[in-house]
């Protein structure tokens, strides 16, 4: 039986996040914003019939003129809870969710998309299926997170420096994925510790914050993913406690990247902005 790669959890701004999971999904189709049919490089043809409905689904009463794109498709679903009281009472509002990517034992890897479940069909991949149509009304993720997810589905990686495969979108979603499940599992280290950050692919500001992450809590490790957050992990609970030491290696590439004018706008900080950031909360960064 083929595992789960997806969840639908109920869309509840006054709950907690993922409380309530709708249906457990084997697999998903137009759900990346660079892999929709008629995109270069897109994952299959678009059905025969206007573009966006979704052909032969139950529940959906627009025209082809309401969805511009096609919508997300949940494949093999087994619905539960509301979710499945709507469906056999055969009504036309089926909710609003949240797409959750789930690992190889059942862990929330990292939100997806959220939208309206629109409409339904009996799944051919099994009795008792159903496959979903969500009209999506956040943006679609990039086919970079797919890549980011299969990396993790068997766990917290093991290997240091995976995440420098990926561009800017990629490490942002490595990111996303590290802050759910890569923090630290122990008490936080002591104050008076040394770290070393390997700067070798610290191109971006993303790729800063994924190798602070291991360099501060191993391989798959997570340590903020900008300023803000990273000022709320010096405070405690992400695995280190000030003051502390970091050894920057390689940091001439990020000073190279990142430039050394500081910004005015909301672009990402420049090499000097990090270093007086970090010196400005008792962290010593020695330059290598």
């Amino acid at each position: 039986m083929q595992l789960p790669r997806y969840a639908l959890a109920a869309y509840d701004p006054d709950q907690p996040a993922y409380d309530d999971i709708w249906a457990l999904c084997a697999d998903a189709e137009h759900l990346f914003a660079d892999q929709l049919p008629g995109e270069q490089g897109g994952q299959g043809e678009q059905d025969e019939g206007e573009p966006g409905v979704p052909q032969g689904f139950e529940g959906f009463e627009g025209s082809p003129q309401e969805l511009v794109e096609p919508p997300v498709r949940l494949l093999g679903c087994s619905p539960r809870g509301a979710l499945r009281d709507a469906l056999e009472a055969g009504g036309s509002d089926l909710g609003h969710g949240r797409v959750l990517r789930l690992g190889g034992m059942g862990q929330t890897l990292q939100h997806a998309v959220e939208g309206e479940v629109v409409a339904w069909i009996p799944s051919a991949r099994g009795r008792g299926l159903v496959d979903l149509a969500l009209d999506p009304w956040t943006v679609r993720p990039p086919r970079a997170a797919r890549e980011v997810w299969d990396v993790w589905w068997r766990g917290r990686p093991a290997e240091p420096n995976l995440w420098t495969r990926y561009g800017t979108d990629g490490r942002a979603h490595w990111l996303g994925v590290a802050r759910e499940n890569g923090r630290r599992r122990v008490p936080d280290a002591g104050p008076g510790g040394t770290y070393h950050l390997d700067g070798s692919r610290v191109t971006d500001q993303p790729a800063f914050h994924c190798a602070l992450g291991e360099a501060m809590n191993g391989p798959g490790g997570y340590f903020g993913h900008d300023l803000r957050s990273l000022a709320d992990c010096l405070r405690g609970g992400c695995g280190a406690l000030l003051p502390f030491t970091l050894v920057w290696h390689d940091a001439h590439i990020a000073r190279t990247c990142l430039g050394v004018t500081p910004r005015t706008d909301h672009r990402p900080p420049s090499f000097e902005e990090l270093l007086d950031f970090l010196a400005q909360r008792d962290i010593g960064v020695v330059l290598a």
